[in-house]
This record gives C-alpha cells, sequence and structure tokens, in this order.
C-alpha cells in the first residue's frame, strides 16, 4: 500500500512539474513588432541568428504600411538582409494579416516604411 502511495505522489509530482514547465514562455516564440498609424512600437529589436521578428498590424490602430530595408521612408536597393524585406519589401494593411521575417544571419539591419518615412527600426542580430 505504501509502494502504491508514493508512485503516486512521484507521478504526480512529476504531473505538476511538466505543467510547470509548459507555462514558461516559448524559447521559439517569434519577437513581435507592432505597428499603428506611422510608426514602430519600438526603434531597436535585438534577437539571435536564426529567430524571426513577427511584424503585426492591430485592426482599428494601423494603416497600409511597405516594409523594406532602408531608412527613412527610402529602401535601400544595395541592402543586404532576408529576401522578403528587399526594395521594394512587403505590404501589410491593418488587421487582415502578419510577417513573419526570419533573420538567419547575424548583423544589424535597418528597416522603414517606405509610405511613413518617421518609421525606422533596427534589428540586431547576435
Amino acid at each position: 500500500m505504501k509502494m502504491q502511495i508514493r508512485c503516486t505522489l512521484l507521478l504526480l509530482a512529476f504531473s505538476i512539474a511538466l505543467a510547470v514547465a509548459a507555462c514558461g514562455p516559448s524559447q521559439s516564440a517569434p519577437n513581435e513588432i507592432s505597428m499603428v498609424t506611422a510608426s514602430f512600437s519600438t526603434s531597436t529589436i535585438t534577437i539571435h541568428a536564426g529567430q524571426a521578428v513577427h511584424f503585426t498590424d492591430p485592426a482599428g490602430t494601423g494603416a497600409t504600411h511597405i516594409i523594406c530595408l532602408g531608412e527613412d521612408g527610402t529602401c535601400a536597393t544595395a541592402a543586404q538582409g532576408p529576401a522578403v524585406l528587399q526594395d521594394p519589401g512587403f505590404t501589410i494593411n491593418a488587421g487582415d494579416q502578419a510577417q513573419d521575417v526570419a533573420f538567419p544571419s547575424p548583423g544589424t539591419y535597418k528597416i522603414t516604411c517606405s509610405i511613413h518615412p518617421s518609421m525606422n527600426l533596427t534589428v540586431i542580430v547576435q
């Protein structure tokens, strides 16, 4: 009887440990950058090589954006970086989509919106 109780308690402790571990932050979740009418939610983000940035534009707060490698609203035609960000970049509309952009190589990437020149983001990939 004691052995059965001991096994039951060990199984219960193991189950609780697994449940607590599952509640922690996900290591593979992309970093989110949200946009509103004419700004990114931050001006700089640091990630590790291979991680993605999750660009979103929530319904009711955003606008149409064209996101590309560059600065001050100008896409840099010779910029190196993820293909989806190379000139002319990708379009995102408020509330109807999101875009994940993976950064496989370390470096510093300047990102802008060609519609809103004040929208500038630096992605530092370590």
